[in-house]
């Protein structure tokens, strides 16, 4: 069995895309600075034979963009380790979330842990990490 790992990132409730290519050196941890804020997650899944299985926990962070510099920090300690509760995550991410992953892969989606779906669902009420 092996790892997957895709990043998401969104600028408020708007999903950009794949990828962190933007903040790939975030410099670290700035909790006061008040720049434009992202939101990066983490999606972990495995895989079994080269196939995508299923999706099992989300990391998430919360970055803000130094207006001045043009640097990317991380709003807190827990965000430079991806450990934002899912909670903090809006309806608007959940579902762009949701949707990204059944378009990307509907079986790993099915064949998902129920904490995780249910992690992404409309109240977002479970805990992932």
């Amino acid at each position: 069995m092996a790892q997957w790992y895709a990043h998401l990132l969104f600028k408020g409730d708007q999903l950009l895309g794949e990828g962190l290519e933007d903040f790939a050196k975030v410099s670290g941890v700035r909790p006061e600075l008040e720049g434009e804020r992202y939101t990066a997650v983490v999606i972990s899944g495995y895989a079994l034979y080269g196939k995508l299985r299923g999706f099992y926990s989300l990391g998430v962070s919360q970055i803000r963009l130094d207006p001045s510099t043009q640097q990317a920090f991380y709003a807190t300690e827990d965000s430079s380790l991806h450990k934002e509760p899912v909670e903090s995550l809006t309806a608007s991410q959940r579902l762009a979330i949701r949707d990204w992953l059944m378009a990307f892969s509907l079986s790993a989606w099915e064949d998902s842990t129920e904490l995780f779906k249910l992690g992404l669902s409309s109240n977002g009420s479970a805990t992932e990490g």
